[in-house]
Order: structure tokens, then C-alpha cells, then sequence
């Protein structure tokens, strides 16, 4: 058997698998210690199990590995994969977790998703991490798995990487009639094609275009009831935008979670601004607003592209209250944070 060790990777794909450890993790440790006796994890571009670092020259774990290695273990795991030869390395990864439910699908992750949702019973949770290497995820498959209500994704928008490619803008050069095809395919809708033309334009630069493609693909998901989400915006060693890690969730609990793990490192936190944002962010919001709470701003403000947790959030209504456009209806004694049921007026 040929041994295949995946394609060598950069020091960015390096920061993406270790944000992948790191929200799986925590995803596993979140459920479990909710009391869910069984939840379940499909990788759907899995790849041989293993990359090589290009700055190492070592092999490192992909995110099968990875998520294989994660404790508390998930209940099951399911594994696609296209290829032939890293399907075969991932049977013999499978051998090391022998104690571990693992079940490998070889095939088109498209095609193959669809079995495996037939193996979930809708009540059982579930994370679904859909990494593909090009534009070979379609909005068809998301669909699927949005209709298991306890489904949350982790998935990896690859514009900069593979998307934008199918996008020419040099003059004369247009997208022929299979391409405009497969776009309409990953985005599930028509929605990027206006954008496109605004391109061709030069009306907008390629980063507002780039966050006008992603809201598409994020208002699509909130339509599939994927109310809350978190994106993470991977950049190479020289600052240029690679792709988005996009977490989405019915479930706002689990989203504040995972959170924390997504603005982790993130350099435009340590801004002498940063406070500052969030504090005005807020009270544009809310100016005028009567008997809110925690709970209202973090169902407003929690989820979307911006770097906020909610310990952040927090930090914004203690300067509101310190530069008293912020008064506690029913202050307690010696209280200097807030919990999600103390109540206030910002003026």
C-alpha cells in the first residue's frame, strides 16, 4: 500500500488544524458536560490522517487524527474520504483507535454525507467539520445536515484558496456556463453574482467583495436555522487573507463557548481601541433602551464576524456604568460585573 502522508501544508494550514483541536475539544468537553450520553463527529474532507510541515519537515496530525486523539472521546465517528490511497491510510489510523467507533466513508463527501445522516437519530448531537481543499463542498450537503436539529458545523470557507479562482476578472474573460453552475452549487443561490459584477467593475475593492461573498454564505446558513455563528479569518505569513473558519449553532450557550476559542491570538484584540469599540458598539445599539440585560445585548451582538466574547460585552457595560450612561435598575451591593439577570437603562 502507498503510504500518503497529505500534501505539505503552511504555517497557516498549521494554525487551522490547531484551531480545529482546539474547538473540537471544547465542543466535546461542552456536551458531555451537559449530560448527553452520546454525541458524534464527521470529518467530511479528511484526507490521509496525516499532512507534512513545510516549515518542519515533520509529519503532523490532520484533523481525523486529531479529533481521534480529543478526550472526552466523541461516541462515534464518521470519516469521508474521495481518495482512494488516504482512504486506505485511514483505515489503518482506524486500527490504532480500536476501541474507538469509527466507520470510513469512501466517496464523494457530498454523496456520502447523506448515508451518514442516516446512522444520526435527529435528538443526538453532532459536529460536522467540512475542510474541503477546493470549491467541493456544495450548499446541498449543508442543507442535509441542517435538517438534524442537533447538528452545529465547523466549517472552512475557502474564498482566498480555491472560491475567488472561479471568478476572472481579466478583460474578456468571463465565468463560462459549468463554473456559474458549481458557484450556484456552493453558495446554495444566485446571491454572489451581483458581487462578481461589482468586481468586474472595479467598483468595490477585492476585500469588501470578499466580506460582501461571505455575508452570502452566512445569511444562507442563518436561513437553514443557523441563527448563531463565529468566523475566524486565516491569514498567511504575510498578512493575506487564506480563508474563513466558520462555527454555526442553533444553540447560543454553545456559541459563547466556542467563542472564547475563536478570538484566542486574534492581534486586533490587543488594540489600544479595542475597549473602545465594543463599549460604542454597544451603546449605538442600545441608547434609549429600558430594562435590558446581559442577556439582551449578548442575543443582539454575540454572534457574527466581529472579535467579541462575551467576558468582552461585559467589560462594555462596566464603562458604560462607570461613564454613567448605564444605570443598574436594581444595583447590588458591591457588585462590579454583570450576570444575565441584572437589569439597566443606557441613556
Amino acid at each position: 500500500m502507498k503510504k500518503v502522508f497529505g500534501k505539505k501544508i503552511g504555517k497557516w494550514s498549521e494554525i487551522k488544524l490547531a484551531c480545529i483541536y482546539n474547538y473540537l475539544s471544547a465542543y466535546s468537553n461542552i456536551i458531555s458536560r451537559a449530560g448527553y450520553k452520546e454525541y458524534f463527529f464527521i470529518d467530511g474532507f479528511a484526507g490521509s490522517g496525516f499532512c507534512t510541515s513545510k516549515i518542519a519537515s515533520k509529519t503532523i496530525r490532520g484533523s481525523t487524527a486529531l479529533a481521534l486523539s480529543i478526550n472526552p472521546p466523541f461516541s462515534r465517528y464518521f470519516v469521508i474520504e474521495l481518495d482512494e490511497n488516504k482512504a486506505a491510510e485511514l483505515e489503518e489510523l482506524k486500527k490504532l483507535f480500536s476501541k474507538l467507533s469509527i466507520e470510513i466513508f469512501k466517496g464523494d463527501c457530498n454523496a456520502e454525507t447523506v448515508k451518514v445522516l442516516k446512522e444520526i437519530n435527529n435528538g443526538v448531537p453532532f459536529i460536522a467539520l467540512l475542510d474541503p481543499q477546493a470549491g467541493d463542498l456544495y450548499w446541498n450537503t449543508i442543507m442535509k445536515i441542517s435538517e438534524k436539529y442537533k447538528a452545529e458545523l465547523l466549517i472552512n470557507f475557502p474564498f482566498g484558496m480555491a472560491i475567488n479562482r472561479y471568478m476572472p476578472l481579466l478583460e474578456g474573460k468571463t465565468i463560462d456556463a459549468d463554473t456559474r453552475e458549481k458557484l450556484i452549487k456552493i453558495f446554495g443561490s444566485e446571491g454572489w453574482e451581483p458581487i462578481y459584477q461589482e468586481r468586474r467593475k472595479m467598483t468595490i475593492s477585492p476585500a469588501i467583495a470578499r466580506e460582501k461573498y461571505l455575508d452570502v454564505y452566512l445569511q444562507g446558513l442563518k436561513g437553514l436555522g443557523f441563527k448563531y455563528y463565529a468566523v475566524k479569518n486565516l491569514k498567511n505569513t504575510r498578512n493575506v487573507h487564506i480563508y474563513y473558519l466558520i462555527f454555526a449553532t442553533r444553540n447560543r450557550r454553545g456559541l459563547e463557548k466556542m467563542k472564547d476559542h475563536f478570538v484566542e491570538g486574534e492581534l486586533e484584540r490587543q488594540t489600544l481601541f479595542f475597549l473602545q469599540d465594543i463599549t460604542n458598539a454597544v451603546y449605538n445599539e442600545f441608547v434609549g433602551g429600558r430594562s435590558l440585560s446581559l442577556d439582551s445585548v449578548l442575543e443582539k451582538m454575540l454572534s457574527g464576524k466581529h472579535l467579541y466574547r462575551v467576558q468582552d460585552f461585559k467589560d462594555a457595560l462596566i464603562s458604560l456604568e462607570k461613564d454613567k450612561r448605564l444605570v443598574r435598575i436594581n444595583p447590588r451591593p458591591r457588585c462590579r460585573s454583570f450576570n444575565e439577570g441584572d437589569l439597566f437603562n443606557i441613556k
